[in-house]
């Protein structure tokens, strides 16, 4: 028999694809547990398996956060609705993409009222992003249909990323941000470690992800750092953002009370715009080179007494 408090964060639904959908979800909780799916997809990833007893690298840390560390500030700030309300009480609202919708069903979005260019997002997930920059070259129906997928599917149950569980499943519609040239706006990645007292802050810039990715990390002097992760450093370095001062101030306070969190900004001329907090980064088993920088990033973080 199904148990049903395992099936949380997987909505009913009354059409029988998303109620197959459900049932597929919830045997996955009962076929094995978050660790053992945690561990064996980890070593599918990288090779080896986890030390969860005593954590010491990067991506291990991360992972016991996600199996033994139970903040519920971090379902509220991985929910993609939620968040906006947690950020405006923090650093105001001025930095919040302009909302333009939400919708618990891709059928009640009126896509004819919607602007020629705008983003739709699954609050209960990652990566489930339809970036839209041209209403007229999009397949609606299409694109429906993924958006029908989403919301009918737990990421908690696929990568036991704990604080997906609870989330509502919604789509969000947000304004479309675009840069000076009419493209996507750089976004800058703040990976946030502390220990005890201590914060250190690493800044990931990805370049060209569709065409030719390329990926660097700086450090607070805008220093490149000499490692990258999953994809070859850029061939030039990044200028320093004008505005670096500022975003590191909003940095810090979105992340002082956790161990570990990454904070995702845009600078759009001259605005600075917030983009998600992510605490399961890659999902906590990104690979690097060199490989021993998963330990010299480990160093940079603490672990909770408890749970």
């Amino acid at each position: 028999m199904i148990d049903l408090n395992r099936l949380r964060g997987v909505p009913v639904r009354l059409t029988t694809r998303r109620q197959i959908r459900r049932v597929q979800e919830g045997l996955k909780l009962l076929w094995e547990s978050d660790e053992k799916r945690i561990r064996r997809k980890y070593r599918g990833e990288l090779g080896r398996y986890p030390d969860l007893d005593n954590p010491a690298t990067y991506t291990e840390k991360v992972l016991w956060l996600n199996l033994h560390h139970r903040d519920p500030r971090q379902v509220v700030c991985a929910d993609k609705y939620a968040v906006r309300e947690w950020v405006a009480e923090r650093v105001g609202g001025d930095i919040l993409v302009p909302l333009l919708g939400v919708y618990s069903d891709a059928d009640d979005i009126d896509f004819d009222s919607l602007p020629d260019a705008f983003v739709i997002k699954a609050t209960h997930g990652s990566g489930w992003n339809l970036i839209v920059p041209d209403k007229s070259a999009l397949d609606w129906v299409e694109a429906k249909g993924s958006l029908q997928e989403w919301l009918c599917r737990s990421y908690y149950a696929h990568k036991r990323e704990w604080q997906y569980r609870d989330i509502p499943h919604r789509l969000i519609v947000e304004r479309f941000l675009e840069d000076e040239n009419g493209g996507i706006p750089s976004q800058y990645q703040f990976f946030c470690f502390r220990r005890g007292e201590e914060q250190t802050i690493l800044i990931q810039i990805d370049f060209d992800e569709h065409t030719n990715h390329r990926r660097d990390y700086y450090d607070l002097d805008w220093k490149r750092m000499p490692f990258t992760s999953r994809v070859p450093n850029a061939e030039r370095e990044a200028p320093r953002p004008e505005r670096l001062q500022d975003m590191l101030e909003i940095v810090r306070r979105l992340s002082e009370d956790f161990p570990f969190v990454r904070v995702d900004l845009f600078l759009v001329r001259d605005r600075i715009y917030f983009g998600e907090l992510t605490f399961t980064s890659g999902g906590g088993m990104s690979s690097f080179d060199p490989p021993e920088w998963d330990r010299k990033l480990g160093d940079l973080m603490g672990l909770p007494e408890t749970a």
